[in-house]
């Protein structure tokens, strides 16, 4: 019963893809929805109330208005007229599920950051710390599940690739995209990261794992021995240790 309500949300903002799941309501929701919601995600680039001229001179009324008016229209005339689900042009129907997915999993992953914020602030935690604990587990356990069916299911390859791609893709893109957002906002200011030891503490770690990786594996000809999957567990006890050792004295 508790599902009921978010994914009846989940039905409004994201297009069913397949036609079994149509609906003429929730498609017509998802026109009205769908754009109010990436322009809330697109608040840092123009404000939600930045506003525009529309059909009058010297009138001016809140982008967001202006939205829900032209997508509103959509909906009705999308009502009115479709009355089957449609049969072709699927791919911008999955394109935009896709986007909106995207959307709602960055907004979960906002209001969790803001619960560790939180959390941080009341048992007088460095917020470093919680990212290197809390948010990274959270954050990692998706891909444990996944990689670890993946190798039962007698793929290890891929299971192999998946471990370092995984986290590759959040150091490069989700690091990446969200520095160059809020490089843009205080631009031509520089954005000022505050330092904390133990982020130096977590990539000094991350070396020691990759390079030992590294090393072992191409020894054993690319083949991965019991005793070093081990070794990494045991190192990661250790950085663990360490990290909170660190929050301790440091204060």
């Amino acid at each position: 019963m508790w599902e009921l309500p978010v994914s009846s949300l989940l039905k409004l903002t994201i297009p069913q893809t397949t036609p079994s799941e149509w609906s003429r309501l929730y498609a017509s929701a998802n026109i009205v929805l769908c754009p109010l919601a990436l322009l809330y995600a697109c608040n840092s680039f123009m404000s939600f109330d930045h506003p525009i001229v529309f059909l009058l001179p010297h009138t001016h009324f809140p982008l967001w208005f202006i939205v829900l008016f032209a997508s509103s229209s959509l909906a009705v005339l999308h009502f009115v007229i479709e009355k089957e689900p449609p049969k072709t042009e699927q791919v911008p129907v999955l394109l935009i599920a896709f986007v909106m997915s995207v959307f709602w999993i960055s907004t979960i992953a906002g209001e969790l950051l803001n619960c560790l914020e939180a959390l941080a602030a009341l048992l007088e935690l460095p917020q470093a710390l919680l990212g290197l604990t809390v948010l990274a587990w959270g954050n990692s356990v998706g891909d444990l599940v996944a990689d670890v069916a993946v190798a039962k299911a007698g793929q290890p390859a891929m299971a192999m690739a998946g471990c370092f791609a995984g986290p590759m893709f959040n150091m490069l893109v989700g690091l990446g995209t969200a520095l160059v957002i809020q490089t843009s906002n205080v631009y031509p200011n520089a954005y000022e990261l505050h330092f904390h030891v133990g982020i130096v503490t977590a990539f000094v770690f991350l070396l020691l794992s990759l390079m030992g990786s590294l090393l072992v594996i191409t020894w054993y000809r690319f083949r991965v021995p019991r005793f070093w999957g081990f070794c990494l567990v045991g190192l990661y006890i250790l950085f663990t240790a360490v990290s909170l050792i660190i929050a301790k004295f440091s204060g």
